[in-house]
């Protein structure tokens, strides 16, 4: 690993002054955090960059691991170590935390349990941003880790090397993944980020492309790590359809510009495997199924008669009347 003044060395500009701020949410990430932090330090850019790495009062080593890297690149890790666990409080480390903190014109994001492995990741992104003042944000492809395996997308073949994105086809394909993320920080106002109850990174891109369009690039520069301990890995499939599908709605309620027919395609894709996951477990009489029933009535409501019936005849099937 390159010591602090060799990294520094290739840099334009105040080190006080970043270009780019990496933001990294952190929680019990021992066994991931130092590859993560190696992958940051590894970029290799003709500019300024800071690190801003924010422990959730993490109950194993992984703070410590942060305060042994802050200690050894003082002038580019900048350590937020909490006491007190903030996810347990409904506080955004994003818009509450890290972003008020960043001093860069550009904003990347990656989270503790997954890590870089392109050094010019930040310089590609970056020097396209500065050279297309109309696009607003980027990603990249990348690898999904499962155990040792990483395993590809299929972007690299079926996408073009920059693939514009707007509210008229993102998410198809989901190509948009957080760890690849940069965007600009004048694009996206953290109080705006805040309105939404159901906030997600999704939320986030909408508000950026409010203001520009976005581009896939095709490079793959990351890794994400598929873990059991992952937060959206320890989710019920139901969870994670009907989370994603009220994000989805209220972006298209509150964002006039998100009211799209892709985003339109999306909520009743979504909604409709809501459902169905709720189908499985609205009976089990340990669970509030309030969420399931909810679902299941929304979907009711919105889906055509022929639609209807093959939805009753499953639910027969799942004994959802008796």
């Amino acid at each position: 690993m390159k010591d602090q003044n060799s990294i520094i060395l290739n840099w334009k500009g105040n080190p006080e002054q970043p270009l780019v701020s990496i933001l990294c949410d952190a929680f019990n990430h021992e066994n991931f955090i130092r590859e993560a932090i190696e992958g940051f330090l590894s970029q290799e850019t003709n500019f300024p960059f800071e690190i801003i790495i924010h422990d959730d009062a993490s109950t194993d080593k992984t703070a410590s691991i942060i305060k042994e890297f802050a200690a050894q690149y003082p002038l580019i890790i900048k350590p937020v170590l909490q006491t007190i666990n903030q996810y347990s409080q409904k506080i955004n480390f994003w818009s509450d935390v890290t972003f008020p903190k960043a001093k860069g014109k550009y904003i990347a994001l990656c989270e503790g349990d997954d890590y870089w492995i392109d050094p010019l990741k930040l310089q590609k992104q970056v020097g396209f941003l500065e050279s297309n003042d109309e696009y607003v944000i980027t990603w990249t492809d990348f690898f999904t880790k499962k155990g040792d395996e990483l395993v590809p997308n299929d972007f690299k073949n079926s996408l073009p090397e920059i693939y514009a994105i707007d509210f008229d086809n993102i998410f198809e394909p989901y190509c948009t993944f957080t760890l690849t993320s940069v965007f600009r920080k004048s694009a996206v106002d953290p109080l705006d980020y805040k309105k939404f109850v159901y906030g997600k990174d999704n939320t986030l891109y909408a508000l950026a492309l409010c203001n520009g369009k976005g581009a896939f690039m095709n490079f793959q520069s990351s890794v994400y790590r598929w873990h059991p301990g992952g937060i959206y890995s320890l989710q019920k499939p139901f969870i994670q359809r009907y989370s994603s599908y009220l994000n989805i709605k209220e972006i298209y309620d509150n964002i006039p510009q998100s009211r799209t027919k892709n985003i339109e395609r999306i909520m009743k894709r979504l909604l409709k495997a809501s459902a169905f996951e709720a189908l499985k477990s609205v009976n089990d009489k340990t669970l509030d199924n309030t969420k399931q029933k909810d679902a299941i009535k929304e979907y009711i409501d919105q889906a055509s008669l022929s639609a209807k019936v093959k939805f009753f005849i499953r639910s027969v099937k799942s004994k959802i009347f008796r």
